[in-house]
């Protein structure tokens, strides 16, 4: 019996049947009272005097006797002159609480209760045979009650799961050593639209192969997975963007019983990741008005002064010259600025053949021969990766590293040192190529940092705040990454270009190392 109720009322049925006993009460440890109380039992012979005392403590005198002397207790045992000093305190307590003999009840040497079982009707007082199946029936009941703790401590653990797994927002899936799908909460129905019940018998096969695939190869692999993008179709046709994990279950010494995948459904956060890139749009979109309203006002004014004071003036053959240089040159300004404007939008990839890095940026460092001689520029070369290859247009690569080597020579003024760098990194499902450019300047704050990129931010007297700009629009187009680090030991500056090697750029990697 795994009921502690009904457990406890079927052991005071037995004992009033077998004895027909005048009182049966039985207190149970409680922690929180920090006291033996009773319980409430269902039974017909239960006894509810509301005279006899409810609760024991822990330090009372037959509590304390019961803990320490793991014996039971009859009142007949005040009667003995070489036990009552020892007993006698303990005995009236039994007294006050009706009981003729009391049974202690144990859990690994710890007191968890007693049954008090009052004076049989009949009169007659309690044999030995009776003590010892009373005592049968105590150490039995604590065995029982034991068993019943554990499996009421198993149940709420249970339904404390249950209740964890019912509530989750992300759907959690569990199959045993042998794939059949052994746990499936509502959130795991919700987005798959799959019902399972225990009687189904269903396995991880039975799963859409985007939850299926990971989860077989972490069963069958042993291999976990950690938050990795996947795409689930759902009911209506639309295509559910999920995040989903892996691991394995395994016993204490280590032998894998099963696998568990938890995914949950991105189509939120790619809402709200949308919707912050079109705020960031808009926001660069305002700046870029503001920006392009300010640098053509300029030259605009003083198309303007000229043009209002040409009536005045026109017989002046020195206004008139004047007058036509400058409209010439603010015209160009503004033509200049118009064609800068469009290298920011950068024209959607091509498909090109793959791209050695080494080439263009050794033709731009050819094209500034002139500039690095003049402000006495040193250039060091660390190309580390044996096979840079990128599928961007070569025209595009030279105007990035273009507008990047400027920067770093205005930066550094005369005598300084640049250094490009490539190398290969990798992350998960993605290897990259990566640029450094790094320059021995006076660096830059966290703030000029955080705004370099946006455009007509500008550190420069005459600068236009456009060509870290053009930058950036040419890497964003190819799916790359493009970022400023200040230098921690010394002055200076790196730019870092990260820019993905698709795979007809992997298969010429692996055709070059062959031939080598």
């Amino acid at each position: 019996m795994l009921d502690l109720q009904s457990l406890l009322g079927y052991l005071v049925d037995t004992l009033h049947r077998t004895f027909n006993v005048e009182l049966v009460q039985i207190y149970l440890r409680d922690d929180a009272m920090r006291a033996f109380a009773t319980r409430r039992i269902h039974s017909p012979h239960s006894w509810h005097g509301e005279t006899l005392p409810r609760r024991v403590a822990y330090d009372s005198p037959l509590a304390t006797f019961l803990g320490s002397r793991k014996q039971t207790l009859l009142r007949d045992d005040a009667t003995d002159d070489q036990m009552r000093p020892h007993v006698s305190d303990a005995v009236k307590e039994l007294q006050a609480l009706g009981g003729e003999i009391v049974f202690p009840l144990f859990e690994e040497e710890i007191l968890t209760g007693f049954i008090v079982v009052g004076a049989k009707r009949s009169g007659d007082p309690y044999f030995s045979s009776d003590i010892d199946l009373l005592l049968t029936l105590a150490n039995q009941a604590a065995v029982a009650m034991k068993n019943a703790h554990l499996y009421s401590q198993v149940v709420v653990a249970n339904e404390y799961v249950d209740n964890i797994l019912s509530t989750m927002e992300s759907g959690v899936i569990a199959v045993d050593a042998i794939g059949n799908i052994s746990l499936f909460n509502p959130a795991a129905h919700r987005l798959t639209g799959m019902v399972f019940t225990p009687a189904a018998a269903l396995s991880y096969g039975d799963l859409p192969t985007p939850l299926a695939a990971p989860l077989r190869d972490t069963l069958v692999q042993g291999r976990s997975h950690s938050q990795l993008d996947a795409v689930l179709q759902g009911l209506d046709g639309q295509a559910i963007p999920l995040v989903y994990s892996t691991a394995k279950l395994q016993d204490k010494d280590g032998r894998t019983h099963g696998a568990l995948i938890v995914f949950s459904d991105l189509s939120r956060l790619k809402e709200l990741e949308r919707e912050k890139q079109r705020a960031e749009r808009l926001a660069s979109f305002g700046a870029l008005a503001a920006g392009v309203a300010h640098e053509i006002k300029n030259p605009l004014v003083a198309i303007r002064t000229f043009a209002e004071l040409l009536p005045e003036r026109f017989g002046d053959v020195d206004f008139r010259e004047d007058f036509s240089k400058v409209v010439i040159k603010e015209i160009s300004r503004i033509d200049d600025l118009v064609a800068r404007l469009r290298g920011i939008a950068a024209t959607a990839p091509q498909q090109v053949g793959a791209v050695d890095l080494r080439e263009p940026i050794n033709d731009t460092l050819t094209l500034l021969r002139g500039q690095l001689e003049q402000t006495r520029t040193s250039v060091v070369r660390e190309f580390q990766d044996p096979a840079p290859y990128v599928t961007i247009e070569e025209s595009q690569l030279k105007q990035l590293f273009l507008n990047l080597l400027l920067n770093a020579i205005e930066a550094m003024g005369t005598d300084g040192v640049i250094t490009v760098r490539i190398h290969r990194k990798h992350s998960p499902g993605q290897a990259w190529i990566v640029v450094e450019v790094a320059d021995t300047g006076p660096g830059i704050s966290e703030e000029v940092a955080a705004n370099i990129f946006d455009p007509f931010f500008t550190t420069k007297a005459r600068g236009s705040g456009l060509g870290l700009t053009i930058c950036r629009g040419i890497t964003d187009a190819h799916r790359g990454t493009i970022r400023a680090e200040r230098h921690t030991e010394g002055p200076g500056t790196t730019i870092v270009v990260d820019l993905p090697v698709p795979s007809t750029a992997v298969d010429i990697v692996q055709k070059t190392a062959l031939r080598s």
